[in-house]
């Protein structure tokens, strides 16, 4: 602790309005101000990776249609380095650490925000100081207007592919003020599109390859069904607790990628089922104005059952795997005002993971996981620093051919945070972090998935950004966000998928050097009844494998950004939105033979909200790729064309 004092400037001072913010959102008195997207934003687009999608300096990697993979990788730092918290509580996920957006849903949450290098808030926890860039999904608390103690939600959506997708809510106040949500929701859809691909490249020895067809994208269809329910506290400035439990389950076809082969196109028709299933809670306490706690806990449950049929081998047996991941996880921080001026954040968090797999030989995995965790906050005047020191601990139990076996690994991660209030309407703030990821049960022990010779990820991050408020008046508002960062990783792991979206290829990337920023302008009127928005976002990303090619590595654009322009009057919201991407490369090698093309998508959405004899009903139309792009976002895994969905929800007040 004393190292981290010595190291510190000075420390926010951290008043009980800041910390009873921090009760209900995790992510409030943070020094870095992340990107947001509020719940009425959230209502202009069709799931939680197409929020993500607005975001700068990010890419989301999608597999293509309605059951397909949908993960997030921020500032090429790959989607292991972020962090998705739920709550404040991080999910893990059974499948490479890579979390499925596509199965998370945006009913019910109040906010989603990303932090693209270090979070520091009141009361974290010492998970949320190890990664390097955190998304966040904070839930709504249940509002009830005067006299009422129940509110039920239901609406049902459809659209393209054939899909289906009714949802349901019901919302309950109890006379001591604690209040619950249940919410339960379906998914059906054979995920069946045409697209047009054509593909001719030029090798190395100069021959010219490829093909020009259209064809239907088999073997995609889903069906899922998601049920939850979060309790929720009385309202206090000193308590506050949530208990959720949470139930996913799924089946679904897994495509394989469309390439040409022997005179034909062979496609997977694998198959793959989940079973997720986790109940977790926290609670925060004030203790004076000096002292302040928070608790967590999460038990965890995935049954990930895979059946694996032989593309090219008429009449070969299908492989049959099953793998149930155990997951429980704790953790314990404290706060202290030790001035007005410097207040100390102590956390401790533990993790037993195990792994276990109806196959033969199989590892059967254990790992035991400690984050402790020191960190300090003070301020002077217009200047916030924060130091801090985490510890992980990483210890492995796996059967081997020798018996029982063990490994062990330790490292310090230190990171600085700092923010300048030049002017009430210029911030300058950056960090500089280190972030160590070890390779996943996945990464090393799935059956056509793990290498088990893959060394840990190490990354150093370094940071510049500014903030500047233009103009804030007369119901206008102008602003800009400006960041350039460099990120150096040392045995970077590369996950790219082979014949489909569970077998991967895992392989170390010696030394990668990423030099980047960020730009982002955002608009907004209002007058009377209606309003105006406009945001243009830029990321540039130059990320450079320096161990051999000096190349950009796989997937990584080095010019990308979107446009959204939103506008509403008198219950109408209109959105449009422009995504661009520019060319990428399969491998670090940047021959044409690799490349990506660059690729556009324009999307739509028009909602309507109305008010029936105090109900509402809500109606909402999103289209998306009005101009039937035909592109790729992974090689040979196509995107769709033009697709829409129409949503109706009534709720009952």
């Amino acid at each position: 602790m004393a190292l981290c004092l010595l190291g510190t400037i000075s420390v926010a001072q951290e008043k009980v309005d800041t910390l009873r913010a921090s009760v209900v959102s995790s992510t409030a008195g943070s020094i870095i101000v992340p990107q947001r997207i509020s719940s009425k934003q959230l209502g202009s687009v069709t799931g939680l990776s197409e929020a993500v999608r607005r975001f700068t300096g990010v890419q989301v990697r999608d597999y293509g249609g309605v059951g397909g993979l949908k993960t997030v990788n921020v500032r090429s730092l790959g989607s292991e380095h972020t962090g998705v918290f739920l709550d404040g509580i991080q999910i893990d996920n059974a499948q490479n650490m890579q979390v499925d957006l596509g199965r998370l849903n945006l009913e019910g949450l109040s906010s989603v925000s990303l932090f693209s290098g270090q979070k520091v808030a009141p009361l974290q926890c010492a998970k949320e100081y190890s990664s390097a860039s955190s998304l966040y999904l904070e839930s709504a608390e249940p509002v009830f207007p005067d006299g009422k103690t129940n509110i039920i939600k239901a609406g049902i959506g459809a659209g393209s592919f054939f899909s289906v997708s009714p949802k349901l809510s019901w919302e309950h106040l109890f006379k001591g003020g604690a209040s619950i949500r249940l919410s339960a929701d379906a998914v059906t859809s054979n995920g069946e599109y045409r697209f047009h691909v054509k593909d001719f490249r030029q090798y190395p020895d100069g021959s010219l390859a490829g093909y020009d067809t259209t064809m239907t994208r088999k073997n995609c269809d889903l069906s899922s069904v998601r049920a939850e329910a979060m309790l929720f506290s009385p309202k206090s400035g000193v308590e506050s607790w949530n208990i959720k439990a949470y139930f996913y389950g799924s089946g679904r076809g897994l495509p394989g990628p469309v390439y040409k082969k022997a005179g034909e196109y062979p496609l997977s028709l694998d198959r793959q089922t989940d079973r997720d299933a986790f109940v977790q809670g926290r609670y925060y306490r004030t203790l004076g104005r000096a002292w302040s706690v928070s608790g967590r806990m999460k038990l965890s449950y995935n049954h990930l059952e895979y059946i694996d049929f032989p593309e090219t081998l008429a009449g070969g047996n299908p492989a049959h795997y099953n793998y149930r991941n155990h997951s429980a996880y704790l953790s314990a921080s404290a706060m202290a005002r030790i001035r007005p001026w410097l207040s100390v954040n102590i956390a401790q968090d533990i993790q037993y993971d195990y792994l276990d797999a109806d196959l033969r030989d199989f590892a059967y995995p254990g790992r035991l996981s400690s984050w402790s965790c020191v960190s300090t906050r003070s301020s002077a005047g217009p200047v916030d620093v924060s130091a801090t020191i985490l510890y992980l601990d990483v210890n492995d139990s796996f059967i081997s051919a020798n018996g029982r076996a063990g490994a062990r690994r330790n490292v310090l991660m230190p990171s600085l945070v700092a923010r300048w209030k030049v002017a009430e309407s210029l911030t300058v703030s950056g960090f500089a972090k280190r972030s160590y990821r070890m390779p996943t049960f996945n990464d090393l022990y799935y059956t056509t998935v793990g290498t088990k010779t893959l060394d840990p990820e190490d990354a150093i991050q370094f940071d510049l950004g500014m903030d500047w408020v233009a103009v804030r008046s007369g119901g206008s508002n102008l602003s800009f966000k400006a960041d350039a960062y460099r990120n150096q990783l040392k045995n970077k792991i590369i996950a790219v998928p082979t014949s489909n979206q569970f077998r991967w290829s895992m392989y170390n990337i010696g030394k990668v050097d990423v030099l980047g920023s960020d730009v982002t302008a955002d608009y907004s009127v209002k007058a009377g009844r209606g309003g105006f928005g406009a945001i243009v976002r830029y990321s540039f990303q130059q990320a450079r494998d320096k161990s051999d090619w000096n190349g950009q590595i796989p997937y990584i654009p080095l010019h990308s950004g979107s446009v959204n322009l939103s506008g509403d009057l008198s219950g109408w919201r209109a959105d449009v939105t422009l995504f661009a991407t520019g060319e990428r490369f399969t491998t670090s090698a940047n021959l044409p033979a690799y490349r990506l093309a660059p690729w556009a998508t324009l999307d739509a959405a028009l909602s309507k909200n109305l008010t029936i004899r105090g109900d509402e009903l809500s109606l909402k139309l999103c289209l998306n790729n009005l101009l039937n792009e035909q592109y790729e976002i992974v090689d040979n895994y196509p995107m769709p064309g033009f697709n829409f969905i129409l949503r109706i929800e009534y709720k009952i007040n």
